[in-house]
């Protein structure tokens, strides 16, 4: 299990395996040309790895622990109809 400080210290490979490896994915969201994938990590902090859909190749990561920034994915959840 890797840290958030471990994390946010790692090259940008790094990143990408450790979520490839240890991140649940919780949703998908559209941010201008890219598609941003939400994991949560098993430090309790959360990614966002971005993909450019123009140029086919993954752009970025952001790692954070302020649950307000999932406010961005709530219109793409989607609940069982008897919630």
């Amino acid at each position: 299990m890797i840290s958030l400080d471990n994390f946010n210290a790692s090259r940008l490979e790094f990143q990408y395996a450790a979520v490839w490896a240890e991140g649940d994915y919780l949703a998908r969201r559209y941010e201008e040309e890219d598609a941003v994938n939400l994991y949560r990590m098993p430090g309790g902090y959360f990614v966002e790895v971005f993909y450019d859909q123009m140029e086919n190749a993954l752009s970025g990561v952001r790692a954070f622990t302020d649950k307000d920034r999932l406010e961005d994915y709530a219109c793409y959840i989607k609940l069982p109809g008897d919630l």
